[in-house]
């Protein structure tokens, strides 16, 4: 058996291959397979993020609506029913975090690591109570 040792790799990850590891990332999403071309057309530059249950999907639905092409959507699903949102359109572009019974700052504190929000010039942590009704995301 073959064992790859780089030295390089951050502590923990010295058997990983040097490809894997990566300095930095993000959460644009990329394809598992085709040309890497493909992936987005545009980057957005601003993230938003929903901390929901399903029996809110209509409200988060209407404010999600809001955000142009130019938002990364995310939603930190509390309940655990993150398949039910796939009926939205928008859903299958979005990034659902799925973990039961935890808080909105739960989800943040560690899946918005300053290494990979950074790629973003503003990040909305969205109270999803907020009436959206006169709103512009993009003012």
């Amino acid at each position: 058996m073959m064992q790859i040792w780089v030295p390089s790799n951050p502590r923990g990850a010295e058997r990983l291959a040097p490809a894997i590891v990566k300095s930095e990332s993000d959460l644009y999403l990329r394809r598992l397979w085709g040309q890497p071309n493909e992936d987005l057309n545009v980057k957005p530059k601003y993230l938003v993020t929903f901390t929901v249950g399903y029996d809110q999907i209509d409200i988060i639905d209407e404010a999600v609506k809001k955000f142009s092409e130019n938002f990364t959507i995310l939603l930190f699903h509390y309940d655990g029913r993150s398949s039910e949102w796939d009926q939205l359109k928008w859903s299958r572009h979005a990034i659902h975090i799925s973990a039961p019974k935890q808080t909105k700052w739960w989800f943040a504190k560690r899946f918005l690591h300053p290494d990979i929000v950074a790629p973003y010039d503003y990040i909305f942590i969205w109270d999803e109570d907020l009436g959206v009704e006169h709103f512009d995301a993009e003012e």
